[in-house]
């Protein structure tokens, strides 16, 4: 059995911050007339926060809430038994500094997320144990085994974790919840899709899986009773893939009297009964990865979403028919990329306003079909984990140099924000910005 420094064992589950990620971000919305930053709880670790036992003592410790208020790192300094991260890839490094940082005075550490789960070799140079993939089946087995002094180094997730039978996240050990804008929660794991350059399929595996709608509206009950008001987001890959679940979740929250997003795919215009049940609910916004409107780009990315790009306009149109917002989220870099692309996409706009719109460059994360192809054709720059925010480049673009990109992406944000485009989106969508909570305001989500 493990000894511990107190009676009480004491965990530290902590979300790096990343200071070029955000400078970025600011830089970013600078041009595209955005103001601030949104704040989120990082669900990761409040999901694993509901597996530990009750014989602990949890701190949740958000990097980002540390620096943007000013306030030092004392954190660095405590006595825990066990630290926890998680970590996006541009978040590794200050991950892995934390984690040596930590090690070096004996204290125990494990790493899981999208980057670890992706590279756990790397990883375990820095860590003592990674979690591969989905952690609520693979974590608890972690965490028995670290008590009796047993850990090993890596734990794979099963890819199969039945969500009905998952603990709800543990909102109730933040320390600072009034501070974030939006409270994130996932109802539904899983995507029928298939895009090249997405990396949840390799941590949360193929299968579709949903918890209850009750179990979802039960959470948000548990949120409430912490925050006044708050805006949910949920994080799913795609929520609304199974439209006759989403009907019944739509009626389950419709009593909440809430404020939520998500994100779908661009088949959620199909069916009309669903949208006004979600408008009903309180849907304001959904999230939708429309990539690019090249046929010969989407070929590349997923065969559904090119044969979809022909009903585009029909489909902006239903959607935000029913009062509720579509923030759509373009990537560029793709092969068959010009200039070209940035007047096509201008014109696309213009023709069909969104809401809100997030342009990303097209990034090979490590562990997807793209960084695969990618490393074959030896296209991929030097690696700098940093780097991979979504904004850079990472690779050897085929039919664009990277200023082009850069410089692309800011002409289209400076048509779209140019005081006739905001005159037009205030007009049309006058009834959309009633619908939102004062506090939250509007800002640009972001894509990945």
């Amino acid at each position: 059995m493990r000894n511990f420094l107190s009676a009480t064992p004491k965990a530290a589950l902590v979300h790096p911050h990343d200071m070029k990620y955000h400078r970025e971000r600011e830089e970013m919305n600078a041009v595209s007339h955005v103001e601030g930053t949104e704040n989120f709880p990082n669900l990761a670790l409040l999901t694993i926060a509901s597996l530990f036992g009750p014989e602990w003592e949890l701190s949740y410790i958000d990097e980002d809430y540390l620096t943007q208020n000013g306030l030092t790192y004392s954190y660095l300094g405590e006595n825990f038994d066990l630290v926890c991260l998680t970590a996006m890839n541009h978040q590794s490094y200050q991950a892995y500094r934390i984690a040596d940082f930590f090690r070096k005075r004996g204290i125990y550490t494990v790493m899981g997320g999208m980057h670890a789960s992706a590279l756990p070799e790397e990883a375990l140079m820095h860590v003592d144990s990674v979690i591969v993939g989905e952690g609520e089946d693979a974590f608890p087995r972690f965490l028995e085994d670290f008590m009796k002094g047993t850990p090993q180094k890596v734990y794979y997730s099963s890819g199969k974790v039945d969500l009905t039978q998952v603990p709800p996240p543990r909102f109730d050990i933040l320390p600072n919840p009034g501070w974030f804008d939006k409270y994130p929660l996932f109802a539904t794991r899983g995507c029928p899709r298939n895009c090249e350059f997405c990396c949840l399929g390799e941590v949360y595996g193929p299968i579709y899986r949903k918890k209850s709608p009750q179990q979802v509206a039960d959470e948000i009950r548990m949120i409430q009773s912490i925050v006044k008001d708050p805006f949910i987001s949920f994080a799913d890959e795609n929520m609304l893939a199974d439209r006759t679940w989403s009907k019944e979740l739509a009626k389950a929250l419709k009593p909440l009297n809430i404020k939520w997003e998500a994100y779908c795919d661009i088949s959620a215009a199909r069916d009309e009964e669903m949208l006004e049940l979600l408008r009903e609910s309180g849907c304001v916004e959904l999230i939708i990865g429309f990539e690019t409107i090249s046929k010969e780009n989407m070929q590349t990315v997923d065969n559904w979403k090119a044969s979809q790009i022909a009903g585009y306009p029909e489909a902006i149109k239903t959607i935000q028919s029913h009062d509720i917002g579509i923030l759509a989220c373009f990537v560029v870099g793709f092969d068959h990329d010009n200039e070209e692309t940035f007047d096509n996409l201008i014109s696309f706009l213009e023709e069909n306003p969104v809401f809100e719109l997030d342009i990303a460059v097209l990034t090979p994360m490590p562990g997807t079909r793209l960084h695969s192809r990618l490393k074959k054709e030896n296209r991929l720059y030097p690696e700098k984990w940093d780097d991979y925010t979504w904004y850079h480049i990472n690779f050897e673009p085929a039919g664009l140099k990277p200023d082009q990109i850069k410089k692309g992406i800011m002409r289209v944000f400076d048509s779209y924000s140019s005081p006739m485009m905001e005159e037009k989106r205030r007009k049309m969508f006058a009834s959309i910005e009633a619908r939102l909570p004062d506090e939250n305001g509007r800002n640009i989500a972001r894509c990945n």
